[in-house]
């Protein structure tokens, strides 16, 4: 098992390296003078840089009355629903049940504004998703496609030889690992590498949870059981694949590089390539809202915005928390998001 915090000094060097962020970014100053309140209800992951960006909000706005509710990743969408919440802090992508739900009361869906990208290692702050095989295993890289075709249940590539390996390789069934629905990690990689398509149901599943509290899970180095069994039983197979999160790379397994098509160089899910996301299975943390399409943002709500995409706002992503700061393309991305959109 890794040790953590390395991981995140050599995240501090790559961002500090390509000047992805902070040094880029727009530095925050208030907008005029704001009233009424803000209320924040969501994911306890991210409470403690949700606090410091309520700090600055606080000091920069003492009339609005910013308060912040941390009860968990279910109440974001109930907070929306009922308007108890102005913004619901999530540390994974809404589910398409949240969507659905919020589409059918208010007739169009939730704004989602990213926030952060996930951490580099650990399970409960939304790593990128690598796909490991065993160490013996010659094969270095996979398309989006290739991996989609492998996962999905009625996938046309079953056999190593079908990813041109030879050999041994020839007709030996590709055994795969992941993580048993409904869990965060697994809904992104459906959505993100697999266009929605259920898994295939031969694959070895572990629990995303063994019953643990989250924090006994972590207390050896940040270790999550199910990632720890993943990779043992893909160490154990040399004809396993599996993902998991790259903060739990071991002895026996190596991690492909990945490219979003063919004909697009592969990226290994390096700390370097992940900032810059040019490794495709990158997942972002969010702010969601209710936003009627065509309507202006409430003020106290872009501006609370505004610091959190700010250089400041940024900074305390680095410094509060175990997450990783917005590149500045999808800072501005997300900048863009503030003004008033077209009706449609």
């Amino acid at each position: 098992m890794p040790h953590l915090p390395r991981f995140f000094l050599l995240l501090a060097f790559a961002f500090a390296g390509s000047a992805a962020w902070a040094g880029s970014l727009p530095a925050y100053a208030p907008e005029g003078a704001l009233a009424g309140e803000l209320h924040l209800m969501g994911t306890d992951v991210m409470d403690t840089l949700t606090l410091a960006w309520l700090e600055v909000f606080r000091r920069a706005h003492p009339q609005v009355e910013a308060t912040q509710e941390a009860r968990g990743a279910n109440t974001v969408f109930p907070g929306l629903l009922s308007g108890a919440s102005q913004l619901g802090p999530l540390s994974r992508e809404a589910s398409a049940q949240e969507v659905a739900a919020f589409t059918k009361k208010f007739g169009y869906p939730p704004t989602a504004i990213r926030v952060t990208l996930g951490t580099y290692a650990d399970f409960g702050l939304s790593p990128p998703i690598v796909i490991f095989v065993h160490r013996d295993n010659p094969l270095k890289e996979l398309t989006l496609a290739q991996l989609e075709e492998i996962f999905a249940r009625d996938g046309k590539i079953t056999t190593w030889d079908q990813l041109g390996l030879t050999g041994e390789w020839v007709g030996r069934p590709i055994a795969l690992w992941g993580l048993r629905l409904p869990n965060g990690t697994a809904t992104f990689f459906q959505a993100a590498g697999m266009h929605g398509r259920d898994f295939r149901p031969t694959m070895i599943l572990r629990p995303a949870t063994d019953g643990l509290s989250r924090s006994a899970q972590r207390a050896a180095n940040g270790g999550v059981q199910a990632f720890v069994d993943i990779l043992a039983g893909i160490a154990q197979d040399r004809f396993a694949l599996g993902y998991a999160a790259p903060g739990y790379n071991r002895a026996g397994v190596k991690m492909l590089a990945l490219a979003p098509a063919a004909g697009i160089p592969a990226a290994s899910p390096t700390p370097k390539n992940i900032a810059s996301l040019r490794y495709p299975l990158v997942r972002f943390t969010y702010l969601y809202l209710n936003r009627a399409p065509g309507a202006a943002l409430e003020p106290n709500v872009k501006e609370f915005l505004r610091i959190v995409l700010s250089s400041q706002g940024q900074d305390l992503v680095a410094e509060r928390s175990g997450f990783l700061p917005l590149p500045a393309s999808v800072v501005r991305e997300e900048l863009a998001k503030l003004g008033r959109p077209p009706s449609p």
